[in-house]
């Protein structure tokens, strides 16, 4: 898969399970362009968290999506260890989520859709593309 055009984060993931339409537009405009957008597995795992069971078929529907992919975390000590860099942006941001976004998102020079800019903003700042949601 080609460098992600957009980040989904904990809020978007909620919001998509929560049928928001503005998080349905991006992934429609993605597919109209043969764009994608990286899922960090963080913000994964907390919006599955966060979700009642019911809830749960809209992500793996969103997961199914081919223009979506899962980013896992490489955790080599030996050799690709991204822990240091996602703790140390998390840190800044206030989530784990909200820094593995961060550091998918620079990753890829990809924007961010988020339910909380003001955390993604305190890592890659003001003039970063985020989209609200």
């Amino acid at each position: 898969m080609s460098a992600a055009h957009w980040v989904l984060d904990t809020g978007a993931l909620m919001g998509f399970a929560h049928r928001v339409d503005a998080v349905g537009q991006i992934l429609v405009d993605l597919a109209d362009a043969d764009g994608t957008a990286a899922v960090p597995s963080l913000c994964l795992v907390e919006a599955y968290s966060l979700l009642h069971h019911e809830e749960y078929e809209w992500l793996r529907l969103l997961r199914r999506n081919p223009a979506v992919q899962t980013v896992q975390l490489a955790v080599d000590a030996e050799h690709s260890d991204d822990c240091p860099a996602v703790g140390g942006l998390a840190r800044h941001a206030g989530r784990l989520g909200a820094g593995h976004a961060a550091f998918v998102a620079l990753a890829n020079a990809a924007g961010v859709v988020t339910s909380r800019p003001d955390q993604i903003r305190a890592v890659l700042g003001d003039q970063w593309e985020i989209v609200e949601v």
